[in-house]
């Protein structure tokens, strides 16, 4: 197990020790919100600190974004996101960057996050993605809002390039238009639902 922060007496004031039992139960929240596959806010960590009945760790205000600041800086694992008008932290022991920015957009409304995944899939990947893996971890949609989210951008300026294929078993495929050929989208599409199954 891993030694506390906190060291009694060794010169220590108060405040020190104060801040360093703040930071070893912000760190420790942020960790156990990450292995649950969760991000946490800073107003949920702030929130967490005020509330906690030892003094030791009563800290709020401006001292809480300067805790966290400082957290993030020492500890290698501990890492902040900016979205949907707050601050997030995640850690990468039981977190990758890309899991923690997918969780971060579902925050942000389901239209942003399926615009974002195609398009992050067209122009990173070069392959169009089946509408089905929207309702899967970490997305969680349902077909219904996939389709939704699909009508809203159809009618959305700035998502004309989002366009959708259906394969010849039925498959339903999303694609960027901007990163992607059509013909290109519509065998690849092809490929993945169809050829690769008939082809092992």
């Amino acid at each position: 197990m891993k030694a506390p922060i906190i060291m009694q007496g060794a010169g220590k004031d108060n405040g020190t020790e104060h801040r360093d039992s703040a930071a070893e139960m912000a760190a420790a929240v942020i960790r156990e919100r990450s292995a649950a596959a969760r991000l946490v806010s800073a107003s949920e960590i702030t929130l967490l600190l005020e509330e906690h009945p030892e003094p030791d760790t009563n800290i709020s205000g401006e001292g809480v974004t300067e805790l966290l600041t400082r957290l993030v800086f020492d500890n290698k694992d501990l890492h902040a996101l900016s979205g949907a008008g707050v601050q997030w932290y995640y850690s990468s022991r039981s977190m990758t960057e890309a899991y923690a920015k997918v969780l971060l957009q579902t925050l942000e409304g389901p239209v942003g996050l399926v615009a974002k995944t195609v398009r992050h899939n067209s122009r990173i990947y070069q392959r169009p993605i089946p509408l089905e893996i929207f309702e899967k971890t970490p997305f969680n949609l349902a077909c219904r809002q996939v389709f939704d989210c699909l009508t809203t951008m159809a009618a959305t300026e700035g998502y004309e390039d989002i366009a959708t294929t259906e394969t010849s078993i039925s498959g339903i495929y999303l694609y960027s238009t901007t990163y992607l050929e059509t013909e290109h989208a519509i065998m690849l599409a092809e490929w993945f639902d169809v050829g690769q199954s008939e082809n092992p």
